[in-house]
């Protein structure tokens, strides 16, 4: 899939009514600059409807990547879709 597929997807889910995303990213080790903005920019559609995205990374050198662009700051990183799906769980009884 290319940045152009993935931003089409992406903006397709938060024209409708989806707020929480999860970023399955176990099969990607390599990943570009553009698709990491349209990540970024994802999040900060869907941060005035209280939404968020969450990212399942795996592949060590795709984990540095986030650290080195300082973007797991920016995402919950998670390694499997029960932990982030359980981070959408414990960010819900937080905000009660």
């Amino acid at each position: 899939m290319d940045s152009d597929e993935i931003e089409k997807e992406l903006s397709k889910l938060t024209q409708g009514s989806v707020k929480k995303i999860i970023l399955d990213l176990t099969k990607v080790h390599h990943i570009c600059s553009t698709a990491l903005g349209i990540f970024v920019a994802t999040k900060r559609k869907l941060k005035p409807m209280n939404g968020d995205i969450k990212v399942i990374v795996v592949d060590e050198d795709l984990i540095q990547l986030f650290e080195i662009t300082m973007l797991d700051k920016v995402f919950e990183i998670f390694p499997d879709l029960a932990s982030a799906m359980e981070g959408f769980q414990l960010d819900e009884e937080d905000s009660h």
